[in-house]
């Protein structure tokens, strides 16, 4: 498996201070902001007619029910949403939402999804008339009838139906263009010579980096300064050349304990010298190709 350094943030300041807690470590960063388009077809329609459409499909297509199946419970839920939404606003102005803002420590993954989900509906309620908000609470302003909203469904899940087929039932598609923006922040090797590792791991830690590439950063991170010690370790041993050292790491494993698996590095030659200068520059060895030696 093949991963980078490159941490992701949701948030320009969070990555931001990423870079200055990097660059205060005394290692290289740069932050970037990539910015793409990508789109979806989605069917709109009411959930009446949805489970009219779904109904009928599954007669047809019995060798392709996952997708309908999960339009299928799309749908319910969105229908049991409405029920949910609307009776704790009548009970007492929709005081659980508040959660999704106020109380998010408190709250498991699969809580805050669902309240920060109901809050994206309630927003939709407002947009369209059905609620609305007055000193902090949420009133009803129109009954919302389950059977004639209208809401979307990938039109995937739908297998696709025809444009004719799909208008004749009630429904309309569309093709959804949005954008998406990566925000990362991409140290340098050098970031694995900081005076104080795990520090600075807490500290980015701290950041809310994305949690996937935040633990494919740690592993990167792990692997490049137990190659790096690995490298120094030969060049004690009297390797000078990085082809030297290139034909010695692939010849012996290394132990981190007695729990895990000994690592064996079959690297490039060219992942060699990128160590091997950044070594240099980190000041632990000194030397031209040929002349290598530990500091």
């Amino acid at each position: 498996m093949s991963q980078e350094l490159t941490l992701h943030f949701t948030n320009r300041e969070d990555a931001q201070q990423c870079v200055r807690l990097m660059k205060k470590s005394g290692s290289s960063a740069r932050l970037s902001v990539e910015t793409s388009l990508s789109s979806l077809e989605m069917a709109y329609g009411t959930i009446d007619v949805f489970r009219a459409f779904i109904a009928s499909l599954s007669h047809k297509n019995t060798d392709d029910e996952e997708g309908l199946e999960i339009a299928s419970e799309i749908v319910r839920l969105e229908e049991e949403a409405i029920s949910r939404i609307t009776s704790a606003i009548e009970e007492d102005g929709g005081v659980y939402l508040r959660a999704a803002y106020e109380n998010t420590d408190s709250l498991s993954d699969e809580e805050l999804a669902s309240l920060t989900q109901d809050a994206r509906r309630v927003l939709e309620y407002v947009r369209d008339g059905y609620v609305e908000e007055k000193d902090d609470r949420l009133y009803l302003v129109r009954k919302i009838d389950p059977a004639n909203y209208t809401m979307a469904v990938p039109l995937p899940l739908l297998l696709f139906p025809e444009k004719e087929a799909l208008e004749a039932s009630g429904l309309r598609g569309e093709r959804v263009v949005s954008s998406e923006t990566l925000i990362s922040v991409q140290p340098g090797i050098d970031v694995i010579f900081c005076s104080d590792p795990t520090d600075l791991i807490d500290s980015i830690q701290a950041t809310n980096p994305e949690e996937e590439s935040f633990v494919a950063f740690l592993e990167q991170f792990f692997l490049l300064l137990t190659l790096a010690d690995e490298i120094v370790s030969l060049i004690e041993k009297g390797a000078t050349t990085v082809l030297e050292i290139s034909g010695s790491i692939p010849a012996q494993t290394v132990s981190i304990d007695e729990e895990t698996y000994p690592l064996r590095f079959d690297v490039s030659q060219e992942m060699v010298q990128q160590l091997v200068d950044a070594l240099r520059s980190a000041g632990r060895i000194t030397g031209k190709d040929g002349r290598l030696k530990v500091r």
